[in-house]
């Protein structure tokens, strides 16, 4: 660390001129009298020092010049780069971020004429002008992420034009063109739909990105109430993200028990926000109308009495999002919620933050960030390359299907292999594998790591899920603005199927068992595979021990399940909870009171925010009883060291 800081402290262009600046004062002094005679001792420190101090001004201002010119040479030679532009922000963060992984990154300004220069990156370069200078042919992928869609578009064109000829055959460059506007960038998937050969373009929408985090990582049913079936979610602010979010729950949130998610909305000026939303996406809420309610989150203040007034009319929520379009007022309103339900000691329920700029996570575990620019700074965020692994295996699965129904590949634009499939329609197969998580949790299994024997789906859950898959599939097509209609028509978009699942044909029926039935092999594809949960409660008063030896056991004993531990914190059960998510285990929370009370310990903090399923209920011991197959301190019994010595398998 100190030998580069050294190093580039040396080469500093201020740090040479101080150099120069010693030299002539030397040279002044040299020549200098006193009384009369010159000042004969400096003239050997001159001749020693002055080549020395000349040569590191030179040496500092040639690499101040051409510096640049080497990096680029060097990077270039090397091959597997990121080429990062955009008007600094999250290109800088993305850039910063691939420099820690050890990766190489250019740095593109893309206009010679601009006055401004991205600040150089240790280990990066910059450069302006023509593009055909970026060592295109042997780049790892382009990002483009600067904030002006247009200014995006323009640039992807030009180095489209500039990778012709430039790339291995079967090796096109992948241009990332950051297009948060969605109706625009469906109209430039058409105008870049030919381009195929040397580089392909694809498109990242920031607030799509923050939505499918969100629906991914936050399911509706992480958080319940004993007794209440309905699933209330309220919405401050009705922003991009959150539009997309909504559209995600409306097209993909399905429940085993057909209970819907209740949408209530609020928007200053809820009328026109209904408008536009009917407008950007029709047909999408007919499944499921949103409610919509006049309020803002300013000042924040007025947040907690605003969210009691919707939760006496609406009922109590299961999730609150908020994106005030300013990281400072959404923490505040949050934070506001959550003190309040601490005051009144109620179970908080997840209160999830749009923080789209710099401003950190904030330290109250029921605050739960979503849509950082922390989290896009991450490039393979932007690439979606391990994200889409799952997605892609459902894509092959359905062209599978549609070739053996004699259709060809390129007949329609859904009926292309991934590299050339549009945007749009990776985001339906996307949408489709996000869902397999929350299909699976319907029937209480969750997805894990690994391979091994899959878990079979019996005939009551296979009707299930194949009428919430139809569901899904139709909110889907509704969301896009498809009809019901005779025969199909995708210039119309209209299509036959768009009816309720018992109006099915059994052959289209079957289509949907088939995508069910499917679930775990294309899972086993992606490198997970799907287990059945085995609730193992933690009694009261449990001392807290290394959960490794039990898991261990458990795994040995259920190969085929998941251990859920489940319990009460407050009750005494928080370290054996915390040892155990510590080791990966899922756990799941009863609560009867609000967290606040537990205290601030950090790794109370972590079982919190990562618990896979908190319950809010007034007797928690007695869920525990009535839900778990095992309990620890009961059919289990450690000894002082945390070892099994009593167990239904013994």
């Amino acid at each position: 660390m100190i030998v580069p800081a050294l190093r580039r402290a040396a080469l500093s262009p201020r740090v040479a001129i101080a150099a120069l600046a010693v030299a002539l004062l030397f040279g002044i002094i040299g020549i200098c009298e006193v009384d009369g005679r010159s000042v004969a001792a400096t003239r050997p420190i001159l001749r020693a020092a002055l080549p020395v101090l000349v040569l590191w001004v030179v040496a500092a201002l040639a690499w101040r010049i051409g510096r640049r010119h080497v990096r680029l040479w060097r990077i270039a030679t090397r091959g597997g780069h990121l080429i990062v532009a955009g008007d600094a922000g999250l290109a800088v963060q993305v850039a910063a971020a691939e420099l820690a992984r050890g990766g190489r990154v250019l740095l593109y300004d893309g206009d010679p004429r601009a006055r401004w220069m991205l600040p150089l990156v240790d280990g990066g370069a910059t450069s302006t002008g023509a593009p055909d200078r970026l060592a295109l042919g042997k780049a790892r992928a382009v990002l483009l992420l600067g904030t002006d869609d247009a200014a995006n578009a323009a640039l992807a064109r030009a180095l489209v034009d500039a990778a012709q000829g430039t790339r291995e055959v079967g090796d096109p460059l992948d241009v990332i063109v950051r297009v948060d506007d969605l109706d625009r960038r469906r109209v430039l998937e058409r105008q870049f739909d030919g381009d195929r050969g040397d580089a392909r373009v694809r498109f990242a929408c920031l607030p799509d990105l923050a939505a499918r985090e969100l629906f991914v990582e936050a399911p509706l049913d992480r958080f319940h109430r004993d007794g209440q079936a309905a699933r209330v979610v309220f919405l401050l602010g009705v922003t991009p993200a959150i539009e997309r979010y909504v559209r995600r729950l409306l097209a993909g949130g399905h429940f085993r028990d057909g209970v819907r998610p209740r949408l209530v909305a609020v928007a200053r000026d809820p009328a026109a926000a209904a408008a536009g939303f009917a407008a950007r996406n029709p047909g999408a809420d007919l499944p499921n109308p949103i409610t919509w309610e006049t309020g803002t989150i300013d000042p924040p203040s007025a947040v907690p009495a605003l969210v009691a007034d919707l939760a006496a009319r609406h009922g109590a929520p299961v999730a609150i999002v908020i994106d005030g379009d300013d990281d400072e007022r959404t923490v505040a309103a949050g934070s506001a919620i959550a003190d309040d339900l601490a005051a009144r000691d109620e179970v908080a329920p997840p209160i999830h933050l749009r923080l789209s700029g710099g401003h950190h996570a904030p330290a109250d575990p029921g605050l739960r960030a979503f849509g950082t620019a922390k989290r896009f700074a991450d490039p393979e965020q932007l690439l979606q390359e391990d994200h889409d692994a799952l997605a892609r295996s459902i894509h092959d699965f359905y062209l599978e299907g549609r070739f053996d129904d004699g259709e060809a590949l390129g007949g329609r634009a859904s009926l292309n292999e991934w590299e050339d499939l549009p945007e749009s329609f990776r985001d339906d197969n996307r949408l489709v594998a996000d869902c397999y998580a929350l299909k699976l949790r319907d029937i209480g299994a969750r997805v894990v790591t690994g391979t091994g024997v899959p878990m079979r789906i019996d005939a009551d859950e296979l009707e299930e899920l194949s009428r919430a898959e139809h569901d899904r599939w139709m909110g889907s097509k509704l969301a896009d603005g498809w009809t019901h209609g005779a025969t199909r028509d995708d210039a119309a978009r209209r299509h036959p199927d768009i009816v309720p699942y018992d109006a099915l044909s059994e052959r289209i029926k079957d289509l949907d068992r088939e995508q069910v039935r499917a679930i775990t092999r294309l899972l086993s594809h992606a490198g997970r595979r799907a287990l059945r949960t085995l609730i193992v409660g933690v009694a009261a008063g449990v001392e807290a021990r290394d959960a490794d030896p039990l898991i261990a056991a458990l795994a040995a004993h259920y190969p085929d399940r998941v251990p859920l531990f489940a319990g009460d914190p407050a009750g005494g059960a928080a370290g054996l909870l915390e040892s155990a998510q510590r080791a990966g285990a899922p756990v799941l929370l009863t609560l009867a009171g609000n967290a606040a009370r537990l205290g601030a310990d950090a790794s109370l903090a972590a079982l919190l925010r990562d618990a896979d399923t908190i319950v809010a209920t007034a007797d928690p011991a007695g869920w525990i009883a009535r839900h778990a197959a095992l309990t620890v301190g009961g059919d289990i019994r450690l000894d002082a060291r945390g070892g099994i010595v009593a167990a239904p398998w013994r």
